[in-house]
């Protein structure tokens, strides 16, 4: 019978090994089992549970509970997982050199990922600088595009500029001031509204240019365009109409206020003086004004701002017949003949 009950002991302690190890909850040792060896295997396994379980959860920190072989073995196992979350968290900080070899096909598989990564990375990089380079191009294409439409854009308007104004002076030119003048007409006409146009001619220009040179002939016609654009408004539209004759257009102006521009104007040019090697060169100017517009419906606005202009044209010579360096104002009752010249300025210095 000893036999048997020996029997039913190592059973019952197989057991209780077993569910130490298997069951959620370690069965505590009978108080029967006093063996020290047996407390402590007992111990040991509790312990041994403790470290599994939180070094499942993650906590590598913990103290290997057990000495020998399987310490040894736990230890190994602890330094290893340690090492490979170190290189974990390198892989994760951009360190591709990283390698695990020492936990078999879970070796095989990291060191393929990395591989990869690290394969990924390159490419991305190439991508980059490749995608770093296609845009720098770009944007000095672009660069060059707006350089180029500006630049183009400049030289529209230069010639625009050139296309519309006088190279010497630059007031506008004869073929400019026709197109605005035939658009001023047809507006004056259209609302009723007052239109005046100025024509003068530099008295004795030749014996300028034949006295002085033509270079000093050239400086008079730039010192008179400075002197017409300090005295005319905005409004105003002043040309060089051929050599030394000027015109200007005044908008909304009847021939009296017209005439007092042209006296203001012929005043300033009498003042100036221009220096030169061979001497000083004044000059004057004689001026023909014309408020008077042909309404009709008939003739096209080039031909009314021929015969528009024609009436100051016929004052301004009238005021060279009468002495010169004077401002007349063409009649208003459009008869032809020259007893319709109304000579309302002058200077007797002509």
């Amino acid at each position: 019978m000893p036999c048997d009950k020996e029997h039913r002991i190592a059973e019952e302690l197989a057991r209780l090994l077993l569910d130490t190890l298997l069951c959620p909850k370690p069965p505590a040792l009978p108080e029967r089992y006093v063996a020290d060896s047996l407390q402590t295997l007992h111990a040991s396994l509790c312990d041994l549970r403790k470290f599994l379980h939180v070094a499942s959860n993650g906590d590598l920190s913990a103290k290997v509970p057990l000495h020998g072989y399987v310490g040894g073995t736990l230890k190994t196992l602890q330094a290893n997982l340690r090492h490979m979350t170190w290189q974990t968290k390198m892989v994760a900080s951009g360190d591709f050199s990283q390698r695990v070899d020492f936990m078999g096909e879970f070796s095989e598989s990291f060191n393929a990922m990395v591989a990869q990564l690290d394969r990924t990375l390159q490419e991305l990089m190439a991508k980059k600088t490749e995608l770093s380079q296609t845009n720098e191009e770009l944007l000095k294409e672009i660069s060059i595009r707006k350089e180029t439409e500006a630049e183009l854009r400049k030289s529209r308007e230069e010639l625009r500029r050139l296309a519309m104004t006088d190279a010497l002076t630059g007031l506008f030119n004869r073929r400019h001031f026709n197109q605005v003048a035939e658009e001023e007409l047809g507006r004056a006409l259209r609302y009723q509204r007052p239109l005046s146009v100025m024509v003068f001619d530099i008295d004795h220009f030749k014996r300028v240019n034949d006295t002085f040179g033509h270079n000093s002939g050239d400086r008079v016609l730039v010192m008179l365009a400075r002197i017409i654009r300090e005295v005319l408004r905005t409004t105003e539209i002043a040309a060089r109409y051929g050599g030394e004759e000027f015109i200007v257009l005044l908008p909304e102006t009847p021939a009296p206020a017209a005439a007092a521009v042209a006296e203001r104007l012929r005043g300033k040019i009498e003042e100036a003086v221009l220096q030169t090697e061979r001497g000083p060169i004044v000059v004057t100017a004689s001026f023909g004004v014309s408020d008077i517009l042909e309404r009709s419906d008939t003739r096209v606005n080039d031909q009314l701002l021929s015969e528009f202009i024609s009436g100051a044209d016929r004052a301004m010579y009238a005021s060279k017949d009468a002495g010169r360096n004077r401002v007349t104002v063409f009649g208003a009752d459009q008869l032809p003949g020259s007893e319709n010249l109304d000579y309302r300025f002058g200077s007797s210095s002509g």
